[in-house]
């Protein structure tokens, strides 16, 4: 979930259509520009119960410790800390008291791997390794989400108030899951729109690799993945495959067509948030909000309350898989990286999308929630699909300057090698203790 921290607009011009689809043009970069970025999220659990620490229970005084500890730079609202920045990156807190890494922009997989153990390592050293687990998962495994407190981001409370009246799993979403979410520059909005359509089409396949939530409020969901589940019945309003603009050309109009007219899920209009007003974004740019217009700022933070399963911003987020310990989270990226910045992996990748149409990208998504790489398509298994994505893969970034990258597939191909997503194989019934071991940073 994207972090806005407020900065004093540097422009309050109110903006047209046409400067919302020149906002997606800036993005556009040479190849030698690209970076590849990542979103880590986690769970502290109580070593003892299982249970999900929130915002109150320590994750705050946690958030002091490693700004006192490491020179990260905290930052407040309300007069509590939720965020620390240092140089490019980013730790924020999730409204259940999740702990999101957002990497620098890095050029090689092995830069977002030195990050994440270096946070990892820190984590550890402001808690007791003997009462907190960090872990990850798609979803908590024992806390029910009435149990987990809502942090006080003014942001996650009025979305806490708004998603519950457009679906069931709202507050499940915002406080019991946890993914890992990878981002990606793009050349020119032809090459943004083969990369969108791209990781649209093919999210089911990969995040079947990487189902790894069946076990919530201590109980056997009968799924791989629980958070795909919660993902299926998120608001329609701004969630889902964007079936209708797959059937086009995506470019960066159609894009933009798309989200203004996402309702709006709050306001925040100088620095202060305001519950949602009923209106979607080309709404109030057409009559303005108690007499103010929105600005490019606006449009940035809208968009950020667009949770499809992938999304265009400057760059492309790829958002749809399961958080999982390393090594195989750092295949997330690995994956990704290979299909979308080469070449002729792309091309393939493009061909190999085209075996899964838009109108069933919905149903092969609810099937890989419920049975990870057993799910079927077209006769044959999800791993079997998942392998040829894999493969294409691993040949984008062999061609690539970094060649060595394709290594960091290897735990994604041992993964295959069972037919079994992650999520098949947890202890379910076991002790805490047993759980924790699944799905604990090693």
């Amino acid at each position: 979930m994207s972090t806005h921290l407020h900065r004093p607009a540097t422009d309050d011009s109110p903006v047209s259509e046409a400067d919302l689809v020149a906002y997606f043009a800036a993005g556009c970069k040479p190849p030698e520009r690209w970076r590849v970025g990542a979103e880590f999220e986690k769970f502290a659990l109580d070593r003892g119960t299982g249970l999900q620490l929130g915002f109150d229970d320590g994750i705050e005084s946690r958030l002091c410790h490693l700004a006192e500890r490491f020179d990260w730079e905290p930052h407040g609202e309300g007069g509590r800390v939720t965020t620390l920045t240092r140089g490019g990156s980013t730790i924020s807190i999730e409204p259940g008291g999740q702990v999101e890494l957002s990497t620098a922009p890095a050029t090689d997989i092995c830069e977002l791997k030195a990050e994440l153990d270096l946070h990892l390592a820190e984590l550890r050293a402001v808690c007791d390794p003997a009462a907190v687990a960090w872990c990850a998962a798609g979803v908590t495994p024992f806390s029910r989400v009435e149990e987990i407190p809502l942090n006080p981001r003014p942001r996650h409370r009025l979305m806490a108030e708004y998603l519950p009246t457009r679906c069931e799993y709202g507050l499940h979403m915002m406080k019991a899951t946890a993914s890992t979410q990878v981002t990606f520059d793009y050349a020119d909005e032809a090459d943004a729109g083969r990369k969108f359509a791209v990781a649209l089409c093919l999210s089911p396949v990969v995040n079947a690799a990487f189902a790894n939530g069946p076990l919530h409020a201590g109980r056997a969901t009968g799924l791989a993945s629980f958070r795909g589940r919660v993902w299926q019945g998120m608001d329609p309003d701004r969630s889902g495959f964007l079936a209708e603009l797959l059937a086009g050309d995506v470019t960066f109009d159609r894009w933009a067509g798309f989200v203004l007219d996402v309702p709006l899920l709050f306001t925040e209009i100088g620095g202060t948030f305001r519950p949602a007003p009923g209106i979607t974004f080309r709404e109030w740019m057409s009559r303005g909000l108690h007499g103010h217009y929105p600005t490019l700022h606006e449009w940035d933070v809208h968009i950020s309350t667009v949770f499809t399963e992938a999304r265009m911003k400057r760059f492309i987020e790829v958002r749809g898989a399961d958080a999982n310990p390393t090594p195989l989270a750092l295949a997330v990226p690995a994956v990704w990286k290979g299909l979308l910045y080469d070449a002729d992996a792309l091309d393939a990748a493009v061909a190999l999308a085209a075996e899964f149409p838009p109108a069933e990208l919905r149903a092969l998504s609810a099937a890989a929630a419920r049975d990870g790489l057993r799910a079927d398509h077209r006769g044959r298994p999800l791993a079997d699909w998942c392998r040829e994505v894999v493969a294409v893969a691993d040949a984008g970034l062999r061609r690539g300057d970094r060649p060595y990258e394709a290594a960091f597939l290897d735990p994604l191909r041992e993964v295959l090698a069972t037919g079994r997503s992650p999520g098949d194989r947890w202890p379910v019934g076991g002790t805490v203790a047993a759980v924790l071991t699944a799905c604990e940073y090693p």
